[in-house]
């Protein structure tokens, strides 16, 4: 009888997009604290808004956050109505979902959301202003969020952890890409003239959990590792980390040509919450791993 008393005075959290790399980080810095139940696509399609709606009210979470997104930058200029669907009109059903039964609701967005031209970065008041649909798409989901009167949006960046990348072409995050191209390229190429913050996602699946507390009011957050750098430096600590001695070459954005445009300088600026640490200690702790 104590035991169900115990897990019933614990908040019902709802993760969607829980088997991703970010999710798996926020199921593990959950799952003391609170009655977890863990969702993916397989147990729910979130571009089917009566489903939404059915499956979240019967479960009835005090908690949800929406781990889930169409991730792919590039494929997002092909596939822009699949894009749309998932980061926008979705995150749509899931708020109305959330505000029937009164749950907080918490939805990660992207420095991509910005143009990335103001090189002193961006912070939550900043209005957004896409380069690419990946982007557009962010952007248009995250009115939803913004417009709800317990939506929590968190915007993030340059994302590393230890579970697969679901979604992504390749499925690793920059870190491990690095590592297998210095293990099978006689040398490697990095761009290094976009600027940003790699985060863990470990650090951010915390940072979340102290954001749900009840200690912050509902609106808009940037929850990134601090220190801005580029992808070469990322890199460069990474090579001098793991005693790599193969040649990184810096290149320019435009030796390595994409279907979308990357914002240039897309820093995010946190003055709202505690700032996380310097992301060469979150680096060199993932390396350690």
């Amino acid at each position: 009888m104590l035991k169900n008393s115990c897990m019933d005075s614990k908040p019902k959290v709802l993760i969607l997009g829980a088997r991703g790399m970010l999710g798996t980080d926020l199921a593990h810095g959950l799952a003391q604290q609170t009655q977890l139940f863990l969702w993916d696509k397989e147990e729910l399609d979130i571009t089917r808004e009566r489903l939404v709606k059915d499956k979240i009210i019967g479960l009835s979470p005090s908690i949800i956050i929406n781990a889930t997104g169409y991730t792919d930058v590039d494929g997002a200029e092909d596939n822009r109505e699949l894009a749309f669907k998932v980061n926008a009109e979705a995150v749509g059903y899931l708020v109305s979902a959330a505000a029937e039964i009164k749950a907080k609701f918490v939805h990660f967005s992207t420095e991509y959301v910005f143009d990335g031209t103001n090189q002193s970065g961006y912070d939550e008041s900043a209005e957004p202003h896409p380069l690419n649909f990946y982007g557009e798409s962010k952007a248009a989901g995250e009115k939803f969020v913004t417009a709800y009167t317990k939506g929590y949006l968190v915007r993030t960046s340059w994302l590393f952890g230890h579970a697969p990348q679901l979604g992504k072409p390749r499925g690793l995050n920059f870190i491990d890409t690095v590592l297998k191209l210095a293990d099978s390229q006689p040398e490697v190429r990095i761009v290094n003239d976009q600027y940003g913050q790699p985060t863990s996602t470990r650090d951010l699946a915390l940072s979340v959990k102290e954001l749900i507390s009840g200690q912050f009011n509902h609106g808009i957050y940037h929850l990134v590792n601090e220190g801005r750098t580029t992808w070469y430096e990322v890199a460069r600590e990474i090579f001098k980390l793991k005693n790599i001695t193969k040649p990184l070459v810096p290149i320019p954005s435009s030796g390595y040509p994409t279907k979308a445009r990357r914002p240039q300088y897309g820093v995010l600026l946190n003055t709202k919450f505690a700032k996380l640490r310097p992301w060469p200690e979150a680096l060199k702790e993932y390396l350690a791993v």
